[in-house]
């Protein structure tokens, strides 16, 4: 723990690593808006998997109180520049603060604290207006271009189930059913591998690289093993075609990391697999279901995820001194397009390999 910025006489900002601090989990759980994202058991993942730097800012009070907190990677990338990052591999991880003075006191000793050459980022959900603010007044450029999608769960199973499209979502769960496909959860490792195969398949159709291996096996050992989430296997005939890594905190489930076999596509695996985590959802208490963040290049991913009766949010991305690095770049952009032409024609063994070699440089 490092204090290196004295605010007003009885606030000090100080850095942590939340894995050393238990004081920051508590914190967490007693914010409104603290998500999986923020917990240190998402910092272990991180740090463990890609070897970046925790920095996690946080404002206490002269009772050693958190009275907020900002949680940033540093890194350290020859390929896509320095960036000190909140959160990486996160759609969003908004600060955690109790009043606009302590965003504005947090943001100023951030800019005190990086070099001339990093770039700050912070993703966020849709800033209130007096948060935007805060951001400009700091000389933080806003770049809304993604949209998140969210599932209201409350009101009982049938309620939920009503909102969806008829035709392309209630039916195509009842055809996912009739046709054989059966959820399961997974509890191996071998279970894991088979969903590490599907995600490398999906992300070369999509010309994206995928994650290294042991991002995963850190995240079910740091995360699901301790009830932050399951796997999820859709299978036909013993076969799987789909799959879904689904973490859940504080009564929001997040779809993350989801493969599927495009030969089976008909069957409507992916339907099924989001409303068995959605009647589990309903089951258990949870209030929300995030279908996460979607490019609006995207047109077919927007549409299948507004035709579920989601809210439709904006995601606001802020950066200091410009709007730089590999999350501002546009899918609709040539460098993008050429990028992804490239890796769909790539074996998926090169993949792989560029996925453990290259992706820690994408956070």
């Amino acid at each position: 723990m490092r204090s290196f910025c004295q605010g007003k006489s009885d606030m000090q900002v100080k850095i942590i690593d939340p894995s050393k601090y238990k004081r920051w989990d508590e914190f967490v759980d007693n914010h409104p808006q603290g998500t999986v994202f923020h917990l240190s058991n998402w910092a272990r993942v991180i740090q463990k998997s890609y070897g970046y730097i925790p920095y996690y800012f946080i404002l206490e009070d002269s009772n050693k109180k958190i009275k907020a907190g900002c949680p940033f990677f540093l890194i350290k990338s020859w390929l896509t520049g320095n960036r000190l990052v909140c959160l990486p591999f996160s759609d969003y991880c908004d600060p955690l603060i109790d009043s606009k003075q302590s965003l504005d006191l947090l943001l100023g000793a951030i800019k005190n604290y990086v070099k001339d050459s990093t770039v700050i980022q912070l993703r966020t959900l849709s800033t209130k207006n007096l948060e935007k603010d805060i951001f400009l007044k700091q000389g933080f450029s806003e770049w809304s271009y993604y949209k998140t999608f969210l599932i209201n769960l409350c009101g009982g199973l049938e309620l939920v189930r009503k909102r969806f499209d008829r035709k392309a979502v209630r039916q195509a769960i009842t055809k996912s059913i009739r046709s054989g496909v059966h959820i399961e959860r997974g509890n191996t490792e071998g279970d894991l591998v088979e969903h590490y195969k599907l995600i490398t398949a999906t992300r070369k159709k999509l010309g994206v690289i995928p994650q290294p291996y042991r991002f995963f096996q850190n995240l079910w050992q740091i995360m699901i093993t301790k009830n932050l989430g399951f796997l999820l296997l859709a299978k036909y005939n013993g076969i799987p075609v789909a799959s879904a890594i689904f973490l859940t905190y504080k009564g929001t489930i997040f779809p993350k990391f989801n493969g599927s076999d495009q030969r089976f596509l008909n069957l409507q695996p992916n339907n099924l697999l989001y409303w068995s985590a959605i009647e589990w959802g309903v089951k258990n208490g949870y209030a929300c279901f995030d279908f996460g963040r979607t490019s609006p290049d995207n047109s077919g991913l927007i549409a299948f995820k507004r035709r579920w009766g989601t809210e439709e949010r904006d995601l606001s991305y802020y950066y200091w001194p410009v709007v730089k690095g590999i999350t501002s770049t546009e899918l609709k952009s040539l460098k993008y397009r050429m990028i992804t032409s490239v890796l769909r024609r790539t074996p998926t063994v090169i993949s792989r390999a560029a996925g453990e070699l290259l992706y820690k440089h994408l956070g």
